[in-house]
């Protein structure tokens, strides 16, 4: 067992961080897919309208990371991590009560699913900016390896049992178990206790605070890249997941339980890829591993949309497409993450991370617009190539920066906004 594993097991702060967010991102798993098909199956939307209701999710990142980020500076990040969780719980909890009421509409989610990204982003912002906190930076990828086996773990199971609880229950009622998910987490962060280095807030202007982040961000030559590929692999991530799920149940005719497994197979990919993460990156030089990963992660989604023959050929082929993508994105944003962490101020590290998630996830928000139009104009076969073929175009400033050459991930003292270390 290697020294960053053996630290971690003893790590009870970050043990119980772990759990709260390895249990949320499973009953989120179970939230997304059960949500959009209470959109397609109880609301009948149209592919336009599911891809704006997909975007409500994640325009809050566009608006609020921002400030959210200026926040995490300014206070300490778990208390403002078991709000953000407490109102999730409660937010997806007034899904299935307006079902029973008869009293879900379209605008309603809409509202609700907006809420929800509010909160999300607050979350994200602070925990992203927290695992520095309570882990040594020798420990970075590691630690940040073990959330992302999580997260891939539940895009393994919990679609699966997402499928089976809709079938069961009905969309609405299966986000049930996403509420009970939060309160858990909520639970756990309670328990932590370690204190958080944060600065006084007084005579400080919030502009001025969002300017150094962003400065920080365009200035630094890692950062840069790591933004833009970022925005463009999630512009056509959420491409791609706004129309499956149609293509799937209109197209393919798969039904829900069908649908869930092919997500949770294509999963094992990301928990392969997060699990072994830290050994490559201690095994291989950085820069080419992380290369590696996004090439592969790219360049599976030319398979999603390959075939339309036989049904056991276009569920192994759909299901190795996600399979490619997830492995790849797993090791790159295990990678990702941990650099960027790396080179960055603690004192900066809650603005950085809300700039990075204002441009990935503010321009993924377009994307899953983008998909609805597309796939709404061309069909949704053909707007799913569109996405595969961007998908690539999204791979190169990754082959034109000099990150391939790193080869060990850099530290703060290394690294700063104009200076750089390349192997």
């Amino acid at each position: 067992m290697t020294t960053a594993a053996t630290s971690l097991r003893h790590n009870k702060n970050f043990t119980r961080f772990w759990l709260g967010e390895t249990v949320s991102l499973f009953g989120v798993q179970v939230t997304n897919l059960a949500l959009p098909l209470t959109a397609v199956l109880a609301l009948q939307v149209s592919p336009e309208e599911l891809g704006v209701l997909r975007s409500f999710a994640f325009l809050p990142f566009l608006f609020l990371a921002l400030p959210f980020g200026v926040l995490a500076d300014r206070r300490p990040k778990r208390p403002l991590m078991i709000y953000a969780n407490a109102i999730r719980a409660a937010l997806v909890g007034l899904v299935p009560l307006l079902a029973v009421m008869d009293a879900l509409t379209l605008p309603l989610l809409a509202a609700i699913v907006l809420g929800i990204g509010v909160c999300t982003v607050l979350f994200e912002v602070c925990w992203l900016s927290y695992v520095p906190v309570i882990v040594s930076q020798e420990h970075l990828v590691s630690a940040n390896g073990r959330v992302a086996a999580s997260s891939s773990a539940a895009e393994f199971a919990g679609p699966g049992l997402g499928g089976l609880l809709v079938q069961v229950f009905t969309a609405p009622f299966a986000l049930v178990a996403n509420a009970f998910s939060y309160l858990v987490s909520v639970a756990c962060l309670w328990s932590i206790r370690v204190p958080e280095d944060v600065r006084p807030s007084a005579k400080r202007h919030i502009g001025k605070e969002i300017a150094e982040g962003i400065s920080f961000i365009v200035r630094q030559k890692y950062l840069r890249v790591l933004a833009v590929t970022g925005a463009a692999f999630n512009f056509c991530y959420m491409f791609v997941e706004t129309l499956f799920v149609i293509y799937a149940v209109r197209d393919l005719h798969f039904g829900p339980g069908l649908i869930g497994l092919i997500v949770a197979m294509s999963a094992v990919g990301g928990l392969l890829g997060a699990s072994f993460a830290a050994t490559l990156v201690k095994r291989y030089p950085f820069g080419r591993v992380y290369l590696v990963a996004v090439v592969i992660g790219y360049g599976g989604p030319l398979l999603i949309p390959a075939v339309t023959g036989p049904d056991l050929l276009v569920v192994i082929t759909v299901t190795t497409g996600f399979f490619l993508m997830r492995a790849g994105l797993a090791v790159s944003n295990v990678a990702g993450v941990s650099l960027r962490q790396a080179v960055t101020p603690q004192e900066l590290m809650g603005r950085m991370t809300a700039g990075m998630r204002t441009l990935m996830w503010g321009i993924g928000t377009t994307g899953a617009i983008a998909g609805g139009v597309i796939g709404g104009a061309l069909g949704l076969r053909a707007g799913l190539w569109v996405a595969a073929f961007a998908f690539l175009l999204a791979a190169v400033p990754v082959l034109l920066s000099r990150i391939p050459r790193l080869r060990e991930m850099p530290s703060k003292e290394q690294v700063t906004p104009e200076t750089e270390h390349v192997g």
